[in-house]
């Protein structure tokens, strides 16, 4: 039996990639979708298509999609090019493995396991457990879900009835990532039970506020579960103070949930670890491998401090026909998952930190924090800019300011700036709000960006930012 050749796909691929690489460098075509749905054909019929047609297609959609392995690409919470997590994505594709046993997943079910351990061991998880997720936000829902097995562990069979009649209540940072309104929801326990506590200047969760708010429900009668702490907030990337929350959880008994997924891979750090200290205090915690260690999407991971509360919260059914009893079933991670289907991420994760090591990670950490201090201080050094919230981490928040105009006119020229920018093919930033104030927010999470390209993307800041303010000027001296 002649067995179907991939030659085909590998020359399509490897065509396609030399042509892509030799196009403009452009980090963005910023077309409306109406613009873009002109240049190009998604439609699809009942006519078998050509072989070029396919290569076109492929090519239209790199072409027109964001390059977020581009040095300036600093919009989102990841940037640049791991190359060998993205051979191992291609041959996960080339697989197609999926997770929920052993049988069906030999190797990428030992792979995941020992990510697991030495993420676990990280964290300071010494018996931990866990199990790889789509991504952060299924990560907090599943420690969410967690904090309220531990709460009320007959909520799985019995469902609300479980509490008894009391509130479920948990508390985040008012600066913490939206997934935690939507665990709120998928759980059942409402949004209007989810405290926003207030952060203090630096973006931390407030301890103070944190405890007077549990009291205040604890004396109306409701049941505090889950406090959900930010490792790396997505505006300014702040820590929340593990050790101080830990002492308000344990005095309550609640559960202490870490979201890590941009802030984590500080921990592979010996010189910026202690940004995290304390998360061996944590209940549960979430990493995203999609973000600073920059595997392709999705790769994410809920790792928990008490091995097998996580079977015990999420298993339920399926053992007539997959999850057998054999010599393999203390491997099948099925039982760990929300999930049934799940693709074999941890190849990708694997290799890269085969390739590199721990210590290559911790570098990598190193490096961008000096990319970093060495932006802000270029910020700082120009009087046009300003800084507008600590920067710890990896995001810096800054605007143009131009000091004759009001607040609500900073915020529209600073997002008309990033506007533009996008418009003319520059750095692809966004724009964010932080306690009032709008600004640009610049992510370093690419090795390859250098300070140069910081200057540049300074320099273009200011000057577009003084076309926009001399701009406003002329349209305001004209009314008058």
């Amino acid at each position: 039996m002649q067995k179907p050749s991939l030659q085909k796909q590998v020359d399509i691929l490897a065509c396609v990639i030399e042509q892509w690489e030799d196009q403009d460098n452009a980090i963005e075509h910023a077309l409306t979708a109406p613009e873009l749905e002109k240049v190009i054909d998604v439609s699809l019929t009942d006519a078998a298509s050509s072989e070029q047609a396919v290569e076109q297609a492929i090519l239209d959609y790199l072409k027109y999609s964001p390059k977020s392995a581009h040095p300036e690409y600093y919009k989102l919470l990841y940037s640049g090019l791991n190359k060998e997590a993205l051979l191992g994505d291609w041959v996960t594709s080339l697989s197609n493995s999926t997770m929920h046993t052993y049988q069906v997943g030999p190797v990428a079910t030992l792979m995941e396991l020992e990510l697991i351990k030495q993420w676990n061991k990280l964290v300071g998880f010494d018996q931990g457990d866990g199990v790889m997720v789509s991504g952060g936000s299924q990560a907090n829902i599943v420690g969410m879900m967690l904090a309220r097995h531990k709460a009320c562990p007959e909520f799985k069979t019995k469902g609300f009835a479980a509490s008894h009649g009391r509130r479920l209540i948990a508390y985040v940072s008012d600066q913490a990532h939206y997934s935690n309104q939507r665990a709120v929801n998928i759980l059942g326990i409402g949004s209007e039970n989810l405290r926003s506590i207030e952060s203090d200047e630096l973006g931390r969760i407030k301890p103070e506020a944190l405890s007077k708010a549990i009291k205040s429900d604890l004396e109306k009668g409701h049941l505090p579960f889950y406090i959900g702490l930010t490792a790396g907030t997505t505006v300014v990337g702040a820590y929340d103070s593990v050790p101080e929350c830990s002492e308000i959880a344990h005095k309550h008994n609640i559960w202490l949930h870490i979201d890590g997924a941009w802030g984590a891979p500080v921990l592979y750090s010996d010189k910026f670890k202690h940004l995290l200290a304390g998360s061996h205090l944590a209940d549960s915690f979430a990493w995203d491998a999609h973000k600073l260690l920059n595997v392709p999407i999705t790769a994410a991971v809920i790792l928990v401090k008490q091995a097998g509360i996580l079977k015990e919260c999420t298993a339920g059914g399926g053992g007539e026909y997959l999850f057998h009893t054999d010599a393999n079933s203390a491997y099948n991670l099925g039982e760990r998952s929300i999930q049934c289907g799940r693709r074999a991420d941890a190849l990708k994760v694997w290799l890269s930190w085969k390739a590199v090591g721990s210590s290559g990670f911790a570098q990598k950490v190193d490096q961008l924090q000096e990319t970093k201090a060495q932006g802000v201080e270029m910020i700082q050094s120009r009087p046009a800019l300003e800084i507008l919230a600590p920067t710890d981490y990896l995001n810096i928040l800054f605007r143009f300011n131009d000091k004759t105009r009001s607040e609500e006119a900073l915020a529209a020229l600073n997002v008309q700036i990033c506007k533009t920018m996008r418009e003319n093919g520059g750095a692809y930033v966004d724009h964010a709000k932080y306690k009032g104030h709008t600004g640009i927010r610049l992510i370093i999470a690419n090795q390859q960006t250098q300070v140069r390209d910081l200057e540049r993307l300074l320099l273009e800041v200011e000057r577009i930012g003084k076309e926009l303010s001399a701009e406003l000027g002329k349209s305001k001296a004209s009314v008058v």
